[in-house]
């Protein structure tokens, strides 16, 4: 294996500061620094062993598959991985146009570090953004540094008090880190709970996500729980500690997905995910 694809591999193994998008970018980089001079053979292997490097993450199994698709239609594979990231990059732009129509611009409540929830958010200007600060590794800070340079009001709360702190919303956004072809999606551990307490206060959530993050069915390990190290909870060794990054949030909980092709019902995912499908087929076998 190529030492730039295991280079690429390791740090988006280990990366636990960026979101699906800014790592499928980081895969799709690496594949592209190795495309002028690899046979097609080569490449596969290189883009399997990109996706296999974070198997929850759907955007990187779909901007390896597209890519490899993109190469064998064009015969060029330096041109069929611009393309992917051309799609990847652009995508914020067509989430920003979509959510114009139904995210509400006054105050809205998310969690954790999404660089597409940021991207969106700094367009729309909301008047003021309440952010969980998303423990252990408080990424919720990180997303309020994100928009404070934009005249955005903002206010940091604990996990504990989403509940509370809802009901002065008027939407939930958060993004994705993969959404499965029942509408479900994986994120963050605490969206399940943002989602139920938005459920109970009649609040609704939308969930900003490209098209590229709907994962294939078939796609091996759809969900497994991936923990961080346990020092990031506490230094006490004579507890047991548990330090989750993920969950599943059901489809039933989401109002609608705000994707670079419009605002989509959860039960539209299945069609993105057939097409997730097909182009995972091409590239696994």
């Amino acid at each position: 294996m190529r030492q730039e694809i295991t280079a690429a591999v390791k740090r988006i193994r280990e990366d636990r500061e960026h979101g699906a998008r800014q790592l499928a970018l980081e895969a799709l980089r690496a594949l592209a620094e190795v495309a002028p001079d690899a046979d097609s053979g080569e490449l596969r292997d290189c883009a399997r062993a990109l996706v296999l490097a974070r198997p929850m993450m759907a955007a990187i199994e779909n901007a390896m598959a597209l890519a490899w698709e993109r190469c064998q239609a064009t015969g060029d594979p330096v041109k069929g991985a611009a393309e992917a990231i051309e799609r990847l990059e652009t995508a914020p732009d067509g989430m920003t146009a979509s959510a114009r129509g139904v995210i509400p611009r006054d105050t809205l409540i998310t969690l954790t570090y999404s660089s597409a929830v940021i991207e969106v958010l700094n367009r729309l200007r909301p008047r003021r953004v309440i952010v969980s600060e998303s423990r252990p590794l408080y990424e919720g800070q990180r997303t309020a540094r994100a928009l404070a340079g934009q005249g955005i009001s903002l206010t940091l709360i604990t996990e504990a008090q989403m509940a509370l702190f809802v009901r002065e919303a008027e939407a939930v956004v958060v993004g994705a880190d993969s959404v499965q072809a029942d509408g479900s999606l994986v994120n963050k551990v605490g969206t399940h709970l943002l989602a139920l307490a938005a459920r109970a206060e009649k609040v609704p959530l939308y969930v900003l996500a490209e098209t590229l993050k709907v994962a294939a069915p078939s796609q091996p390990q759809r969900f497994t729980v991936e923990e961080g190290k346990r020092h990031e909870v506490t230094r006490m060794r004579w507890l047991e500690v548990r330090n989750v990054y993920f969950e599943v949030t059901p489809a039933r909980l989401v109002t609608a997905y705000v994707t670079e092709e419009g605002v989509r019902k959860p039960s539209d995912m299945r069609r993105y995910a057939s097409e997730a499908e097909r182009r995972w087929r091409a590239l696994m076998g």
